[in-house]
């Protein structure tokens, strides 16, 4: 019985993998009123090498947005 409670599940996705659902400028808001602001242009900068969201590929673009709402929901407790 335990075995097919966890077959059901389907496939497990870590949260960071979802695709976000928050607009870059909803969440952009967000961080800057948390002043997290410098903290996104250095992950930009350094880690994608970009100086604006909206120059990244669009697989791309999910990952950083992740990252930041995962970092915004940290800071933010």
């Amino acid at each position: 019985m335990h075995h097919q409670f966890h077959k059901t599940l389907g496939a497990y996705v870590p949260e960071h993998v979802t695709p976000s659902t928050t607009s870059p400028l909803k969440l952009k808001s967000a961080v800057d009123k948390a002043n997290l602001g410098e903290m996104w242009d250095m992950i930009l900068s350094l880690d994608y090498g970009v100086s604006n969201v909206n120059e990244l590929p669009h697989d791309r673009r999910d990952e950083f947005l992740n990252v930041m709402s995962l970092l915004l929901q940290a800071f933010d407790r």
